[in-house]
Protein backbone atom coordinates (compact mmCIF):
# COMPACT_ATOMS: atom_id res chain seq x y z
CA UNK A 1 0.00 0.00 0.00
CA UNK A 2 3.07 1.78 0.65
CA UNK A 3 4.61 1.88 -2.89
CA UNK A 4 0.96 2.60 -4.38
CA UNK A 5 0.76 5.49 -1.90
CA UNK A 6 4.06 6.68 -3.50
CA UNK A 7 2.73 6.33 -6.73
CA UNK A 8 -0.25 8.42 -6.02
CA UNK A 9 1.80 11.21 -4.57
CA UNK A 10 3.84 11.25 -7.37
CA UNK A 11 1.48 10.75 -10.66
CA UNK A 12 -0.71 13.41 -9.13
CA UNK A 13 1.75 15.98 -7.95
CA UNK A 14 1.42 19.84 -7.80
CA UNK A 15 3.34 19.80 -10.90
CA UNK A 16 2.10 16.72 -13.17
CA UNK A 17 -1.27 17.77 -12.16
CA UNK A 18 -1.25 21.12 -13.18
CA UNK A 19 0.20 19.98 -16.98
CA UNK A 20 -2.89 17.06 -16.86
CA UNK A 21 -5.02 20.20 -16.82
CA UNK A 22 -3.69 22.40 -18.77
CA UNK A 23 -3.48 19.98 -21.97
CA UNK A 24 -7.24 19.58 -21.67
CA UNK A 25 -7.63 23.44 -21.61
CA UNK A 26 -5.17 23.05 -24.46
CA UNK A 27 -7.14 20.31 -26.39
CA UNK A 28 -10.35 21.90 -26.40
CA UNK A 29 -9.18 25.67 -27.13
CA UNK A 30 -8.30 27.09 -30.67
CA UNK A 31 -5.36 25.90 -31.53
CA UNK A 32 -4.55 23.15 -34.39
CA UNK A 33 -1.62 22.17 -36.35
CA UNK A 34 2.10 23.31 -35.73
CA UNK A 35 0.20 26.08 -33.13
CA UNK A 36 -1.16 23.16 -30.83
CA UNK A 37 2.17 21.68 -30.61
CA UNK A 38 3.81 24.94 -30.10
CA UNK A 39 1.28 25.62 -26.90
CA UNK A 40 1.65 21.83 -25.37
CA UNK A 41 5.44 22.24 -25.49
CA UNK A 42 5.30 25.34 -24.48
CA UNK A 43 3.36 24.59 -21.26
CA UNK A 44 5.23 21.54 -20.79
CA UNK A 45 8.84 23.26 -20.75
CA UNK A 46 7.17 25.92 -18.49
CA UNK A 47 4.66 23.94 -16.53
CA UNK A 48 6.60 20.71 -15.76
CA UNK A 49 10.39 20.83 -17.10
CA UNK A 50 11.14 24.30 -15.11
CA UNK A 51 9.48 23.52 -12.21
CA UNK A 52 10.82 20.66 -12.02
CA UNK A 53 14.25 21.71 -12.77
CA UNK A 54 14.15 24.28 -9.74
CA UNK A 55 12.28 22.01 -7.25
CA UNK A 56 15.43 19.33 -7.91
CA UNK A 57 17.76 22.12 -7.01
CA UNK A 58 16.00 22.82 -3.84
CA UNK A 59 16.09 19.75 -2.90
CA UNK A 60 19.11 18.55 -3.73
CA UNK A 61 20.87 21.71 -2.19
CA UNK A 62 18.93 21.00 1.27
CA UNK A 63 19.98 16.69 1.32
CA UNK A 64 22.69 16.76 -1.23
CA UNK A 65 20.58 13.84 -2.78
CA UNK A 66 17.65 13.50 -4.79
CA UNK A 67 14.67 10.64 -5.07
CA UNK A 68 11.60 10.76 -6.55
CA UNK A 69 9.88 10.16 -3.07
CA UNK A 70 11.64 13.40 -1.99
CA UNK A 71 8.82 15.54 -4.26
CA UNK A 72 6.25 14.96 -2.00
CA UNK A 73 8.01 15.13 1.22
CA UNK A 74 9.70 18.46 1.82
CA UNK A 75 10.32 20.40 4.53
CA UNK A 76 8.88 23.58 5.94
CA UNK A 77 11.65 25.53 4.78
CA UNK A 78 12.16 24.12 1.58
CA UNK A 79 8.26 23.97 0.85
CA UNK A 80 8.68 28.00 1.83
CA UNK A 81 11.47 28.43 -0.36
CA UNK A 82 8.81 26.40 -3.29
CA UNK A 83 6.45 28.67 -3.12
CA UNK A 84 8.25 32.06 -3.04
CA UNK A 85 10.13 30.74 -6.28
CA UNK A 86 7.40 29.64 -8.35
CA UNK A 87 5.13 32.88 -7.48
CA UNK A 88 7.58 35.08 -8.82
CA UNK A 89 8.02 32.09 -11.97
CA UNK A 90 4.10 32.33 -12.56
CA UNK A 91 4.10 35.49 -12.68
CA UNK A 92 6.70 35.91 -15.45
CA UNK A 93 5.06 33.11 -17.10
CA UNK A 94 1.40 34.98 -16.77
CA UNK A 95 2.52 38.01 -18.34
CA UNK A 96 4.05 35.75 -21.09
CA UNK A 97 0.79 34.15 -21.39
CA UNK A 98 -0.88 37.57 -21.63
CA UNK A 99 1.59 38.68 -24.78
CA UNK A 100 1.24 35.06 -26.44
CA UNK A 101 -0.17 35.59 -30.22
CA UNK A 102 -4.28 34.90 -30.26
CA UNK A 103 -3.35 32.23 -33.40
CA UNK A 104 -1.99 30.33 -30.30
CA UNK A 105 -5.06 30.32 -27.87
CA UNK A 106 -7.16 32.49 -29.67
CA UNK A 107 -10.25 33.59 -27.57
CA UNK A 108 -9.24 31.24 -24.45
CA UNK A 109 -6.59 33.13 -23.64
CA UNK A 110 -8.56 34.99 -20.53
CA UNK A 111 -8.99 31.00 -19.50
CA UNK A 112 -5.39 30.15 -18.91
CA UNK A 113 -4.74 34.09 -17.62
CA UNK A 114 -7.61 33.37 -15.20
CA UNK A 115 -6.29 29.92 -14.33
CA UNK A 116 -2.18 31.35 -13.81
CA UNK A 117 -3.62 34.10 -12.07
CA UNK A 118 -5.56 31.92 -9.57
CA UNK A 119 -2.52 29.49 -9.38
CA UNK A 120 -0.79 32.73 -8.06
CA UNK A 121 -3.25 33.48 -5.23
CA UNK A 122 -3.45 30.01 -4.20
CA UNK A 123 0.76 29.73 -3.67
CA UNK A 124 0.71 33.27 -2.25
CA UNK A 125 -1.92 32.54 0.45
CA UNK A 126 0.15 29.48 1.03
CA UNK A 127 3.22 30.79 1.09
CA UNK A 128 1.45 33.24 3.86
CA UNK A 129 0.43 30.16 5.53
CA UNK A 130 3.50 28.50 5.57
CA UNK A 131 5.32 31.58 7.21
CA UNK A 132 2.52 31.42 9.91
CA UNK A 133 3.88 27.90 10.67
CA UNK A 134 0.66 26.13 9.36
CA UNK A 135 1.40 22.91 7.02
CA UNK A 136 -1.28 22.50 4.85
CA UNK A 137 -1.35 19.54 1.71
CA UNK A 138 -0.19 21.15 -1.40
CA UNK A 139 -1.50 18.31 -3.29
CA UNK A 140 -5.17 18.39 -2.01
CA UNK A 141 -4.90 22.39 -2.51
CA UNK A 142 -3.97 21.99 -6.06
CA UNK A 143 -6.58 19.03 -7.18
CA UNK A 144 -9.43 20.78 -5.04
CA UNK A 145 -7.97 24.08 -7.45
CA UNK A 146 -8.23 22.37 -10.66
CA UNK A 147 -11.71 20.48 -9.24
CA UNK A 148 -13.12 24.46 -8.81
CA UNK A 149 -11.79 25.67 -11.97
CA UNK A 150 -13.23 22.72 -14.14
CA UNK A 151 -16.79 23.48 -12.66
CA UNK A 152 -16.57 27.24 -13.13
CA UNK A 153 -15.48 26.47 -16.45
CA UNK A 154 -18.30 24.29 -17.23
CA UNK A 155 -20.79 27.50 -16.34
CA UNK A 156 -19.07 30.17 -17.44
CA UNK A 157 -15.55 30.57 -19.72
CA UNK A 158 -13.21 33.57 -19.48
CA UNK A 159 -13.42 35.06 -23.54
CA UNK A 160 -16.35 33.48 -24.50
CA UNK A 161 -19.09 36.00 -22.84
CA UNK A 162 -22.05 35.83 -24.76
CA UNK A 163 -21.09 32.60 -26.49
CA UNK A 164 -22.35 29.17 -26.31
CA UNK A 165 -19.86 27.26 -24.01
CA UNK A 166 -19.60 23.68 -26.17
CA UNK A 167 -17.25 22.47 -24.33
CA UNK A 168 -19.56 22.78 -20.90
CA UNK A 169 -20.08 18.74 -20.67
CA UNK A 170 -16.47 17.78 -21.13
CA UNK A 171 -15.30 20.22 -18.20
CA UNK A 172 -18.04 18.66 -16.06
CA UNK A 173 -16.38 15.49 -16.87
CA UNK A 174 -12.76 16.95 -16.54
CA UNK A 175 -14.04 17.63 -12.60
CA UNK A 176 -15.23 15.04 -12.25
CA UNK A 177 -12.12 13.06 -12.97
CA UNK A 178 -10.36 15.84 -10.75
CA UNK A 179 -12.54 14.93 -7.73
CA UNK A 180 -11.27 11.24 -8.26
CA UNK A 181 -7.85 12.11 -8.19
CA UNK A 182 -8.63 14.44 -5.07
CA UNK A 183 -10.17 11.11 -3.36
CA UNK A 184 -7.11 9.45 -4.25
CA UNK A 185 -4.83 12.04 -3.33
CA UNK A 186 -6.12 12.14 0.40
CA UNK A 187 -6.32 8.59 0.83
CA UNK A 188 -2.43 8.44 -0.36
CA UNK A 189 -1.19 11.38 1.89
CA UNK A 190 -2.94 9.99 4.81
CA UNK A 191 -1.87 6.60 4.65
CA UNK A 192 2.09 7.91 4.25
CA UNK A 193 0.81 9.99 7.28
CA UNK A 194 2.63 12.85 5.22
CA UNK A 195 -0.52 14.82 6.23
CA UNK A 196 -2.98 15.18 9.35
CA UNK A 197 -7.02 15.52 8.44
CA UNK A 198 -6.73 19.17 9.40
CA UNK A 199 -4.06 19.89 6.42
CA UNK A 200 -5.77 17.99 4.03
CA UNK A 201 -9.34 19.78 5.21
CA UNK A 202 -7.27 23.29 4.85
CA UNK A 203 -5.20 22.29 1.57
CA UNK A 204 -8.92 21.51 0.07
CA UNK A 205 -11.11 24.52 1.70
CA UNK A 206 -8.30 27.07 0.11
CA UNK A 207 -7.79 25.22 -3.06
CA UNK A 208 -11.69 25.14 -3.62
CA UNK A 209 -12.09 29.24 -2.30
CA UNK A 210 -9.08 30.45 -4.33
CA UNK A 211 -10.99 30.13 -8.07
CA UNK A 212 -14.46 31.29 -6.90
CA UNK A 213 -12.94 34.28 -5.12
CA UNK A 214 -10.99 34.95 -8.57
CA UNK A 215 -14.32 34.81 -10.37
CA UNK A 216 -16.65 36.91 -7.95
CA UNK A 217 -13.64 39.68 -8.60
CA UNK A 218 -13.24 39.01 -11.98
CA UNK A 219 -16.96 39.41 -12.65
CA UNK A 220 -17.49 42.16 -9.93
CA UNK A 221 -20.76 39.62 -8.27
Amino acid sequence: MIKISNFVSIAFHPLFLAFYNFLFFILIGDAHGAALGFVITLFFLAGVMIPVFYTFAIIYNERKQFEWTQLSDMSMLSRKKLLAYSIIYNVLFLLFVLNLNDAFLGIYKPMFASVLMGFIFLMMMSFILYLSKIKISLHALSVAFFFAFCLIFSWNVPGLSGLENKNSNLFLIFAGLNFIALVAVVWARLNLKAHTKNEIGLGILIGIFSPILLTLLTYAI
